[in-house]
């Protein structure tokens, strides 16, 4: 069982801004994503020192892709098809 998460504290809505100072990394790496991928992309469950806010999804762990296992690259995808396609040919 994994530990307790206790949900962000509220009266009311919370703010971008109170949302930010209580998840700086969270909101760090979302900004990266969003930079990447256009502002489109949002965030809908987040936890970070013992916070959580949103709702957190089930999911299928033999689906799930952890951030840590991505690679977020911005150059052109054709560059890094090229790139990967170079290096399984040095392997065989």
């Amino acid at each position: 069982m994994s530990e307790k998460i206790d949900p962000v504290p509220q009266d009311g809505p919370v703010s971008r801004d109170q949302v930010r100072a209580l998840f700086p990394e969270v909101t760090a790496v979302a900004d990266k994503i969003r930079a990447e991928f256009g502002n489109g992309v949002k965030l809908v469950y987040a936890e970070e020192h013992g916070r959580c806010i949103g709702k957190r999804s089930v999911v299928d762990p033999d689906g799930l892709v952890k951030l840590s296992e991505m690679v977020l690259d911005s150059r052109p995808y054709a560059e890094i098809v090229a790139e990967r396609e170079k290096g399984m040919k040095r392997a065989k």
